[in-house]
């Protein structure tokens, strides 16, 4: 699972793939955010809502997979 964007970055590296200190990230965040994404999907070319899905999907599978710790 990917780190959140990383707010200290010179911009040369926008998230950091490694565990940040501190308590883990809340998975309810992740969730809320990724059905955030699906609003609006209507006003959206077909042709995109594939990689919404996909991004929403994969948000899921990352923050319920985090609740167990699998």
């Amino acid at each position: 699972m990917s780190a959140p964007t990383c707010p200290f970055c010179m911009g040369y590296r926008e998230t950091v793939n490694y565990p940040l200190p501190g308590p883990p990230p809340n998975p309810a965040d992740a969730i809320e955010g990724a059905l955030q994404r699906l609003e609006g999907l209507d006003n959206v070319e077909v042709a995109e809502h594939v990689a919404r899905f996909d991004a929403v999907h994969a948000t899921l599978t990352d923050a319920l997979s985090s609740i167990d710790k699998v």
